[in-house]
This record gives C-alpha cells, sequence and structure tokens, in this order.
C-alpha cells in the first residue's frame, strides 16, 4: 500500500512540528506501507532532516504553495498510484477525487474578525471545509474544541479522532517534574505574528504593568513572512525591557522555556496551545486566555486565565504573578511538579498512534503487517 502524505506547511510552525515528529512515528508503526511526504522547496532540507533513516518514508519536493489557485489546479496530479492520501492539513483542493483523510488544527480561516485574509480566501476556506465533510474518508482534530466548532457548521463526522499535539520535540526529554530547571526573572510569550495571537494586548498590559525592574518579556515568531499578518517589531517599538526575536532554533526555544519563570499565552483563538503546554512542562507559571482550547487542554492544571480583551485582568495578572514571584517566601514547587505532570500527557507517541489507527481504519488493512 503506497500513501501520499501532504506535508506542504511552514516547517517552523506549530503545524510543521506536528508534521515533523507524527509522519516518522507513524512509519515506522506501519512498515508494511510506503509513505511519500511531499514538501515545498523551502523546507526541503528541514524535511529530509525530519523524515531521514526511515525505508518506507520517501520524501518529494512539490512546488505547489498551499491554499493557491495552482493547489486546485496541480495538486491532484500528484496522488497518482497512491492508495490514499493524509492532508496533515485542511488544504485539499476542491476537485478532489481521490480517497483521503484530512487534519483540521483549527479554523481561524473562517474568523473575520481575526483572519487577516481577503472575502475571496475566508470564502475558499468555507467551501474547502464543506468539502471534506462530504468526501473526507476521516477527519483528525487538533482538540474536541475544533471537532465541536467544525461539526457545528458542517454536520457530523463519521470518522473522526482527536489527536491533541505532543510537546517533546524531536529528541528532547521530558523536563523533570521532581527538578525544575532554574528560573529568570523573564516572562515569554511564543507565536506567530497574527492577528488572533493577540500581542496588542499583551504589549499594551505590559507597558502598563507595574513590576520589579529585574523582569523582562521575551517574544519569539517564528520567521515567515508567509505567516505574518502584523508587525511585532514595530508594535513593540518604544516598550521597555522587552525583546522580540524571530526564527529561534528549537533548542533554542527549549532553553528560554527552561529558563522562563512566567509564560504568557493571550490568544484570543487556538486549535490547541503548543506554547501554553511546553512552557507549562518546563516549569513555567502560566497566564493563558480563556480560548476554549487552552482552558480544554490545561483541565487538571494549575493557571491563571484571563479574558484575551480584559487588558486591565492582563496588567492584574501580570502584576500579581511577578510580585507572587518576587516573594521570597513562595514557593511554586507543588505548583510546579501538578503542571509539569500534566502537560506530559501530550506527547507525540500518543498522536501517532491515534493517527496510525485512522488510517487502519479507513484502508481496511488492520491485522496485516508489523504493529508498533
Amino acid at each position: 500500500m503506497k500513501i501520499l502524505v501532504d506535508a506542504r506547511v511552514g516547517w517552523g510552525s506549530g503545524i510543521g512540528r506536528h508534521i515533523a515528529n507524527t509522519v516518522p512515528m507513524v512509519a515506522r508503526m506501519r512498515p508494511d506501507i510506503h509513505f511519500d511526504a511531499q514538501v515545498m522547496p523551502q523546507d526541503a532540507e528541514r524535511a529530509a532532516q525530519a523524515l531521514s533513516g526511515i525505508p518506507n518514508l520517501g520524501l518529494k519536493t512539490v512546488d505547489i504553495a498551499p491554499f493557491s489557485l495552482t493547489e486546485q489546479r496541480a495538486l491532484p496530479a500528484t496522488a497518482k498510484g497512491y492508495d490514499l492520501t493524509w492532508f496533515t492539513n485542511y488544504w485539499v483542493p476542491l476537485a478532489w477525487s481521490g480517497r483521503y483523510i484530512a487534519t483540521v488544527h483549527d479554523l481561524v480561516h473562517l474568523m473575520p474578525d481575526l483572519f487577516a485574509g481577503s472575502v475571496a480566501k475566508r470564502a475558499l476556506a468555507y467551501q474547502t471545509f464543506a468539502k471534506l465533510s462530504r468526501s473526507a474518508a476521516a477527519i483528525s482534530f487538533g482538540s474536541r474544541f475544533s471537532q465541536r466548532e467544525f461539526e457545528s457548521r458542517f454536520g457530523k463526522v463519521a470518522h473522526a479522532r482527536v489527536h491533541y499535539y505532543g510537546i517533546n520535540h524531536g529528541d528532547s526529554a521530558f523536563f523533570d517534574p521532581d527538578n525544575p530547571p532554574p528560573k529568570q526573572k523573564r516572562l515569554l510569550a511564543v507565536g506567530a505574528s497574527k492577528k488572533h495571537k493577540n500581542f496588542d494586548t499583551l504589549l499594551e498590559a505590559w507597558r502598563r504593568a507595574k513590576v520589579g525592574e529585574a523582569w523582562t518579556l521575551t517574544i519569539i515568531s517564528p520567521n515567515e513572512k508567509l505567516r505574518s499578518s502584523i508587525d511585532l517589531q514595530s508594535m513593540s517599538a518604544g516598550t521597555g525591557r522587552t525583546v522580540v526575536r524571530q526564527g529561534v532554533s528549537n533548542e533554542e526555544l527549549r532553553n528560554l522555556y527552561a529558563e522562563t519563570a512566567i509564560m504568557l499565552t493571550p490568544s484570543l483563538y487556538e486549535g490547541f496551545g503548543l506554547p501554553f503546554m511546553e512552557a507549562m512542562q518546563a516549569g513555567a507559571f502560566c497566564i493563558t486566555s480563556t480560548a476554549d482550547s487552552m482552558v480544554e487542554i490545561g483541565e487538571g492544571a494549575f493557571a491563571y486565565y484571563v479574558n484575551g480583551r480584559d487588558v486591565d485582568g492582563w496588567v492584574k495578572a501580570i502584576e500579581n504573578t511577578c510580585q507572587m514571584m518576587d516573594d521570597a517566601s513562595f514557593d511554586l514547587s507543588a505548583i510546579q511538579r501538578r503542571n509539569m505532570k500534566h502537560a506530559m500527557q501530550f506527547n507525540w507517541e500518543q498522536v501517532a498512534h491515534i493517527t496510525a489507527g485512522l488510517i487502519d481504519e479507513v484502508s481496511d488493512i488492520a491485522g496485516r503487517g508489523a504493529r508498533g
């Protein structure tokens, strides 16, 4: 059996992390299937590193931009000779006729107040989601929230799974809950330069917050122009004790999580909330928005929840948390252990097992070959 994996996303994004971790694991779990992953030319080197060394996993470079007119016309031809296509996002051409499974991470492209795209792009997104509801053999969702959002608009999905995300990226191990890494007086925010990430509220709250001089704010964003709809450098200009960095490596990001005392995730909308859980597992105290997916994945952990549009609430949360951390008598260890253990349930192994099981269901190959 041959499966084409459509992986034409920015590999520096959260979805890119999903592909880099899940695809090789699924291929190893199903050695009786041959997988070919198609990526954009600019991601070929990074993809080759992530997907190498697996005999039944190949790599194809295709210069067909996602969510484009070229995609609608040219992408279907790439699936000739394959039994199934695994779309790692929802970008399925409207004329697609082959058997496929799709992945819905979120529905932000349908949100006119949060998505900066044109009316035409939102219309195409709606038509594409509607196509999935009609013709996908199965759909996997990044959260129960995303599944509810999809089904409330397009109807019940017969073959659906929630896969969540993992936070143990690549070869990195989980931080030890009984030995959290030492913290610096840093607040950290991580996210693409997009409107729904709500950096304007975060920066305004930070400007107004009265905290000790030792506290600083670091903002990390992917270095990808395609993913940017706001200019973080301009937005943060003149804001004291603030550093904006773009395009940091996975190792650098892991070190930043390890050193950070307070994580800020003010997003108005998320399909999952990867930085929230990554920072929590590194032992950071988390201040997050009340976006549905954040509440969902944070259930059972301790976090400070604030409405994403409540600037005063974010000012208060930042001030209270910094003051708490400044109090030498405050013991964070019990919260850290609880939260770090909570975050460890989100791992790429369980994502891969769910995905491999979904492939088995729709391809009727259960029971054949080795099972991971």
